[in-house]
């Protein structure tokens, strides 16, 4: 009895020590991760909205409406404050978990560039092709309501899914086809 409870104190005492050790360390991590994580942001909105000088925010008030994948949303400003589009954020569910994603949205409501800024549960070779260049790039210039085909070259408004990873390829478009949706309620106010 006297040894099993030797063994029990001494296990508490080091899971107590493991545990705020893994606390200290998030303590320390946490706003190096936030600040990276900020960066890219502010990166992928650059990369996608070349043309903005600086991104206003949208209040979350004005993505009500929006739901599903939207996460949030910035309006693109030229030097002169004149808008030259929005950004939008969504986050559809892929195959191993939520795909992030921004799409920049041109006033006339086309996409003019995407980026992926995760898609970590995505399978390796399969799933990741859907966040690659190659499949993002279908996208450009379209309008919604965006198509997903399979087995056949795409016309008019569609994309080619990858093959294999049909869920990956249905979640960035359905992602893409929110964006849309929210942009042109930002853009045309209904």
């Amino acid at each position: 009895m006297r040894e099993a409870m030797r063994m029990i104190l001494t296990l508490l005492v080091v899971t107590t020590l493991a545990g705020a050790a893994l606390a200290g360390v998030n303590e320390v991590t946490a706003p190096l991760i936030a600040a990276m994580e900020a960066k890219a942001l502010q990166e992928g909105l650059a990369e996608v909205l070349p043309g903005a000088a600086s991104f206003a925010e949208v209040p979350a008030g004005e993505l009500a409406g929006a739901g599903g994948p939207v996460q949030a949303a910035w309006r693109g400003l030229d030097a002169a404050g004149q808008l030259v589009g929005v950004v939008v954020q969504a986050a559809p569910g892929g195959y191993g978990g939520p795909i992030v994603l921004l799409v920049g949205v041109e006033p006339g409501g086309t996409v003019h560039r995407l980026k992926v800024l995760s898609a970590a549960g995505e399978t390796p070779g399969l799933g990741s092709k859907a966040t690659e260049p190659a499949f993002l790039e279908q996208f450009l210039g379209l309008r919604p309501p965006i198509a997903l085909v399979k087995n056949q070259p795409p016309a008019g408004n569609e994309i080619q899914a990858v093959t294999g990873a049909t869920i990956s390829s249905r979640a960035v478009l359905d992602g893409v086809n929110a964006a849309l949706d929210a942009a042109r309620q930002l853009l045309t106010g209904r």
